[in-house]
């Protein structure tokens, strides 16, 4: 990525979680300068960080950027069996569209020069923002309930709004619910 900031010292790169279908996370990237859109790419994949990797590559490629390939060692491990996905087929989802990942380019070495960045990188709690949405559906709830606990609990509409204390608060709280199926005596 230093390359795309390196070519456009006042771009930003802007990832948004579409959706979630069939347990795959679905993840658009937007490569901007200001308001002028310079490229965009979309993915699919079982976790949400593999999704944004994917898209981000993708958006990236379309400006003839590379970025090193990722070893399994490297990559943000799967999410509990509870929130795995079958493996996706063109034939078990036809209204989802997507193309295929293509692979991503050799690795390149890091020259003495680079250095590691200085500033400290936010917590990742993309994992237990999917896990609230698991428990959600074990719940039965809609989105129009969950806001509305939100906003009844933290005065906050999405969860994307809620501190790091309020978003493990949250899931605790949906976790404690009995399903919508178990009698509530």
């Amino acid at each position: 990525m230093n390359e795309f900031y390196r070519r456009y010292p006042t771009g930003s790169i802007v990832s948004d979680l579409l959706q979630i279908h069939d347990g795959l996370f679905i993840v658009k990237t937007t490569l901007l300068v200001g308001d002028t859109v310079l490229a965009t790419g979309m993915a699919a994949a079982p976790t949400l960080e593999q999704a944004e990797d994917s898209a981000r590559q993708r958006a990236l490629q379309l400006l003839g950027i590379h970025l090193p390939v990722q070893t399994e060692a490297e990559l943000i491990p799967r999410p509990p069996a509870a929130l795995e996905a079958a493996p996706w087929s063109e034939a078990s989802n036809t209204e989802l569209l997507l193309e295929p990942t293509t692979p991503p380019s050799p690795r390149r070495s890091k020259s003495a020069s680079e250095k590691p960045p200085t500033k400290r990188e936010p917590v990742d709690l993309a994992d237990e923002i999917a896990q609230t949405t698991a428990e959600m559906k074990r719940l039965g709830w809609t989105e129009a309930q969950g806001r509305a606990c939100l906003l009844e609990r933290y005065g906050k509409r999405s969860r994307q709004q809620l501190t790091d204390e309020e978003l493990l608060d949250f899931l605790h709280f949906l976790r404690s619910q009995p399903s919508a199926s178990e009698p509530s005596f």
